[in-house]
């Protein structure tokens, strides 16, 4: 069978599976540039030195990249030869990489510095409204109103950057003090609203009155909490979100990135001896014991600490 006609029922069955969009494109796109690598049409032509040239060609990538490529691409092959649409056994040619695991501490931000980023978000918004006088200043002031809430969003959620700057206003209910998630797998997770976050939000409606009728009404039309410029009916851009995580890495003078909230969520959650259960419902963590693997060295630091507390020698 043509690679690319069987592409396509691959990719009908991981769309029955409810895989988010976000996984879809990354599957669409591997493959895509496997088939770009080998140059041929049909899964029989298919050799080992086809892969061994392909493996080749991603050797330079990071790690982790040539991790997902393998698996996407292994499992591709093993799903093609259980429906026969190749003779081969070609997922076999595919060796995964096998790495030793091992507990270290995930980074996470310092209170000091999230205050030096609360501050700059501030400060940034306060200088944009002095400019406040044309339809580009007037979007830029928007821009620092938004990105302080969207930050406050990430960092009392502990969400992934998707699932923030994807949320739609109707499943933000203030009422019942609950924002419900559109989370991995395609699942709803209801979480509490915490304080500090309905306060960002209060913050963020006194901005948005600042601005002019045609903005704010653009705002106020769109699903979206954080609409994208072009198209008020989609949601912002991850890579707006990136580009203000740039923007972040240079206050702080060190790499930022979107999913370093959420690991300071869970972290900070830890420390506030939270119950595993609860923290993986919060973060959308399908079972705890994902969350035990992943944050092990934090859980079992904060239990050193708290146990150490009763050591007496009186």
């Amino acid at each position: 069978m043509e690679i690319r006609k069987a592409m396509g029922y691959f990719k009908q069955a991981l769309e029955n599976e409810q895989l988010s969009l976000h996984t879809l494109r990354a599957y669409e796109q591997d493959l895509e540039q496997f088939c770009d690598c080998i140059g041929k049409e049909d899964l029989d032509e298919l050799g080992f030195e086809d892969f061994q040239d392909y493996l080749a060609q991603i050797a330079s990538l990071k790690v982790t990249s040539i991790k997902r490529k393998r698996v996407v691409l292994n499992r591709f092959l093993a799903f093609c030869y259980r429906k026969r649409l190749c003779k081969e056994r070609l997922h076999e040619y595919i060796d995964p990489i096998r790495s030793k695991k091992t507990a270290i501490p995930k980074e996470v931000l310092s209170k000091e510095e999230i205050i030096q980023i609360q501050s700059f978000l501030r400060e940034e918004k306060e200088q944009a409204a002095l400019k406040c006088h044309s339809p580009y200043y007037e979007y830029l002031y928007y821009c620092t109103v938004r990105n302080e809430l969207l930050i406050a969003f990430l960092l009392y959620t502990g969400c992934r950057a998707h699932e923030a700057v994807s949320i739609q206003k109707k499943d933000i209910d203030f009422e019942k003090n609950i924002i419900t998630l559109f989370t991995k797998g395609a699942k709803y997770n209801p979480i509490p609203i915490h304080d500090e976050l309905i306060e960002a939000f209060s913050i963020y409606e006194k901005g948005i009155e600042k601005l002019g009728e045609t903005l704010k009404a653009t705002i106020e039309k769109s699903i979206y909490l954080f609409p994208s410029k072009q198209d008020g009916m989609q949601y912002m851009a991850t890579r707006t979100l990136h580009d203000l995580m740039k923007k972040l890495s240079n206050v702080l003078n060190r790499p930022i990135h979107a999913h370093l909230f959420r690991h300071t969520f869970a972290s900070y959650c830890i420390a506030a001896n939270m119950d595993i259960s609860t923290i993986s419902s919060l973060i959308s963590h399908s079972n705890p014991s994902i969350t035990l693997s992943i944050y092990t060295h934090e859980i079992d630091a904060h239990n050193k600490q708290e146990q150490i507390k009763k050591l007496r020698f009186n």
